[in-house]
């Protein structure tokens, strides 16, 4: 994601230099506090569940949506593809804001736990399905019933400070990466078994019936480990209810966000209300820019799986789901690298003018995309699916998954950049919930409309073919624009809190 700097405006004032837009985004300045790392560690294990029933599904939604009967051709399938992938955001969109605020007030481990349990049983019936019907009811149930993204952000937010939070956010979006290797992988490599491996599940009636439930049962096998972990293991977090749990000094000691002891002199204000969040100074533009990134980011995932699978006579790649799969395990292998060793480098390097340079590193990934496809077909590869060149198949394939890997250094990015916008810590998992509720808007949209306009452009051959590639630049370009102003609206709300003598 790059294009675009941000460059500082503004006079500096006589204690501050530089101008805080740019400004790294980390700057310590007192020592470093040392994480927890135990917590952190469970709270990765306790994340991973999500990504991988979420990216599981990637390498065979588009053969189960022929296969089943759900779409009449491959030409067609990204209508129906699109519309289940869509599913998950949309509802959650409409039950994320609650998760969010049900964590402010009963604590963040209970909301975890039902949102745990709500993914693994959506999972074992989304790979029981053989009817559209179910498989969008499914995918609906897994969306409602899961809040953990934004509760797990806020826990992080409220174990850290300011000089270690790159390194846990960082961790947050690493396990994404890691869950964009377990879940393809398992997607990839265990989906239509009886055919796949014929000396273990041929010829039993079970798998040839559901050729997509084995991939749905590991992925529920992994989600019941983070239960398990987040009911033994993990501890709450929340500033009222974390002190009356038994946490290790060394863990109380950074829990920046935990206020001391009521005060009858000066007692805890009320957290601000939904309303106040919306209108405080830097979160309307943060919240739009989360909302484009987010967009445009989705897009480049549903677009490529499509651009994957359709034969490269139609515009794609022509890969099987089994290669499909690999070459997602291993863009996940490349993000997790990225996102442990070098986001936090990054961060404290560059900051918040980062931001616009990360989203617009897809227009070079969308022109790149239409530029494969072009030497596919002058090399003559791809006339059946799987049937590929793999030096120039897996090369072009690596590019641009590699070049994404970069590009979603944006996410733990945007999660220090809304900390920051935030009002005020006591309204943290509020906060979190309404930026997910925005990003789940995007990630709603997103596939629908890329697919959409992916099935389109083949089936009508718009602008040669290329489309859809065109207009994800133009949407990328907009992104990009709307992200240089997040810099001057963090400065603002700053400026404002200063003058208001504190954040609370």
């Amino acid at each position: 994601m790059t294009v675009g700097s941000s460059t500082a405006s503004g006079s500096a004032t006589p204690t501050n230099p530089v101008d805080a837009e740019s400004q790294p985004l980390l700057k310590p300045a007192r020592p470093k506090t040392p994480l927890p790392k135990l917590q952190l560690f469970l709270i990765c294990v306790v994340r991973l569940a999500e990504p991988v029933a979420g990216t599981q599904i990637f390498p065979y939604v588009n053969d189960m949506c022929v296969r089943m009967g759900y779409a009449s051709s491959e030409e067609t399938v990204g209508f129906v593809s699109g519309l289940i992938d869509s599913l998950f955001a949309f509802v959650q969109l409409f039950t994320v804001m609650y998760w969010g605020r049900l964590s402010d007030r009963i604590g963040r481990k209970p909301v975890v736990l039902l949102g745990l349990c709500g993914v693994a049983f959506a999972t074992l019936v989304f790979g029981l399905s053989q009817h559209l019907w179910l498989t969008v009811l499914a995918r609906a149930m897994g969306g409602a019933l899961s809040g953990n993204g934004a509760v797990i952000q806020t826990m992080i937010s409220e174990m850290t400070d300011e000089t270690n939070e790159a390194q846990a956010f960082a961790l947050f979006s690493l396990m994404w990466a890691v869950g964009c290797i377990v879940g393809p992988s398992i997607g990839g490599l265990l989906s239509r078994p009886a055919g796949n491996f014929p000396s273990v599940f041929g010829g039993v009636q079970f798998w040839e019936k559901y050729p997509y439930f084995l991939p749905c049962l590991c992925s529920a096998g992994i989600t019941g480990v983070s239960i398990l972990t987040a009911l033994f293991f993990l501890k709450e977090t929340h500033p009222d209810k974390a002190r009356h749990t038994q946490l290790p000094k060394a863990v109380q000691a950074s829990y920046s966000t935990i206020p001391p002891e009521p005060d009858t002199e000066y007692p805890i204000p009320p957290p601000p209300t939904r309303w106040e969040i919306l209108c405080s100074p830097a979160i309307p533009t943060v919240f739009l820019t989360a909302f484009m990134m987010m967009l445009v980011d989705e897009s480049w995932d549903i677009v490529f799986i499509l651009f994957a699978y359709t034969q490269v006579r139609l515009g794609g790649m022509s890969m099987s789901n089994a290669q499909l799969g690999y070459c997602l395990a291993g863009a996940g292998l490349t993000g997790a690298c990225i996102h442990l060793f070098l986001f936090p480098r990054f961060a404290q390097r560059f900051g918040v003018p980062m931001y616009p340079w990360l989203i617009g590193l897809h227009i070079p990934m969308f022109a790149s995309a239409a530029l494969l496809n072009a030497l596919l077909r002058l090399a003559g590869s791809g006339q059946t699916r799987g049937d590929i060149n793999p030096w120039l198949t897996y090369t072009g394939a690596a590019l641009l998954l590699g070049a994404n890997g970069f590009a979603t250094m944006v996410f733990p990015l945007n999660m220090m950049i809304v900390r920051r916008a935030a009002p005020s810590k006591l309204a943290m998992g509020a906060t979190y919930g309404m930026c997910q509720m925005v990003t789940s808007l995007a990630r709603a949209v997103a596939p629908w409309f890329a697919s959409s306009l992916f099935a389109w452009t083949v089936q009508t051959g718009a602008l040669s073919g290329q489309m859809v590639w065109g207009v994800m630049v133009v949407l990328t370009g907009l992104a990009v624009g709307q992200a240089l102003r997040v810099g001057g609206a963090l400065r603002e709300a700053g400026e404002k809190r200063e003058l208001a003598g504190g954040d609370e």
